[in-house]
């Protein structure tokens, strides 16, 4: 069966102060020399590059012609002519194939979704045009932080995810609210943007954020296991190359840092009427020993965790945590899903079955099925152009064991969170 590559670019402009002039342009292309795009919850911001030659034209969503070379065209915004791109415009790229049906028919197979959405972040006018995308978050990088009360929100009255939604209330943005998560009095820094501020409570809380669309999911959930989808690829025929490694569960060396702010109430009010609190850092070191038992060491003023020389090391934020036991034992239960016997990495296929961030992926292996597991997917590199398309995925944890015919092994069973 021939399966012919299709990329579908669409670019809206915008009208900005920059040229003064108006901009409104949907402008329509489906051939370029190269693209990536990613998916993950691991970076801030999901980016994109696009890589189109000169020696073609692109159309608007009327049909009219726009060559993208000779000497009468603006392509940046490089001289007083109003530019076809510029930083700033919005930005859809998908990708697909064309295939036969049964009935013989062309039949065009595209995500449902774009596999990315953003904004033109950088015009690079050369030969040839490389435009440089930002998803949601570009526009978090210019959006002033500002809100509460002169800068301070309490956690009397905000969990991160209030705190949020009240810096982007200017926005079409969305927060998710599958967590409301106390980080304790919180105030914004000097000149800081909103995606500042969320940089800053990741680094500080390891709360991860990233952009479904317009909706910005934060807090202690990464995974919305209800909109994963379930898709197989078997080492003989689907995938095209891999950089995963097989480990025993024997000898994979874990560890991870777990805390939890929590806030407490003292006695007497403050000068204002309000109750006086404070708050307390609990935190732990979890790991295993060589018998792959689960310990712990508390963290005090006297005393640090040894150096993580071997292995990997974690760190989970827990969200009103008030006790050593409960926070060593949710340490246990995140640090299991990674405590196993499979693959850890990436593999690289074509652009069907279609991934995504959190969806679950069948890996199988006919010449060794007791390799046969599903994943959950970490995040997803999209490439295409003239040389075909690809997804480069990257593994998070085990789900699941499947035997040689696919089906889940109830006694080996991983737990999803």
């Amino acid at each position: 069966m021939l399966y012919r590559c299709v990329t579908k670019i669409t670019i809206q402009q915008i009208t900005t102060s920059y040229t003064g002039k108006k901009r409104d342009k949907l402008l329509l292309f489906d051939f370029v020399s190269s693209f990536t795009a990613n998916n993950n919850w691991e970076d801030l911001t999901n980016k994109a590059t696009i890589t189109v030659p000169k020696n073609i034209s692109i159309r608007d969503k009327d049909g009219k012609l726009f060559p993208l070379g000779g000497v009468n065209q603006s392509i940046g915004g490089f001289d007083k002519d109003t530019p076809l791109f510029l930083r700033g415009d919005e930005i859809t790229i998908n990708f697909g194939y064309i295939y036969p049906d049964k009935l013989g028919n062309d039949f065009l197979d595209l995500p449902k979704q774009p596999i990315f959405t953003g904004y033109i972040s950088k015009v690079i006018s050369k030969k040839p045009i490389e435009l440089e995308c930002e998803d949601n978050m570009w526009k978090l990088k210019q959006l002033p932080a500002e809100g509460g009360e002169n800068g301070l929100f309490r956690s009397s009255t905000y969990t991160w995810e209030n705190v949020l939604r009240e810096l982007m209330k200017t926005t079409p943005f969305t927060v998710n609210a599958l967590t409301q998560t106390n980080i304790g009095d919180f105030r914004l820094g000097s000149y800081e943007t909103v995606a500042q501020v969320i940089e800053r409570v990741r680094n500080d809380y390891h709360l991860e954020a990233y952009f479904r669309g317009n909706e910005l999911r934060t807090g202690s959930k990464v995974y919305i296991d209800s909109e994963a989808v379930e898709s197989t690829f078997k080492f003989q025929q689907n995938i095209i190359s891999d950089d995963l490694e097989y480990s025993r569960k024997d000898d994979v060396v874990l560890s991870a840092i777990c805390y939890s702010v929590n806030k407490f109430e003292l006695a007497g009010t403050t000068k204002r009427g309000r109750k006086k609190t404070t708050s307390k850092r609990l935190e732990i070191l979890v790991y295993t020993d060589r018998k792959g038992t689960f310990k712990y060491v508390e963290k005090s003023s006297t005393k640090s965790f040894p150096e993580n020389v071997q292995g990997e090391r974690r760190t989970f934020y827990f969200n009103n945590v008030k006790s050593v036991t409960d926070l060593f034992n949710k340490g246990v239960d995140q640090l299991k899903k990674y405590y196993y016997t499979g693959f850890k990495g990436k593999f690289t296929t074509f652009a069907i079955p279609f991934i995504k961030l959190g969806d679950n992926v069948n890996l199988l292996d006919d010449q060794l099925p007791e390799r046969n597991g599903r994943y959950k997917v970490k995040g997803v590199e999209y490439t295409g152009g003239i040389d075909g398309h690809r997804q480069i995925i990257e593994l998070d944890y085990l789900i699941f064991q499947l035997d040689a015919k696919g089906k889940i092994i109830p006694s080996i069973q991983a737990s999803e969170g």
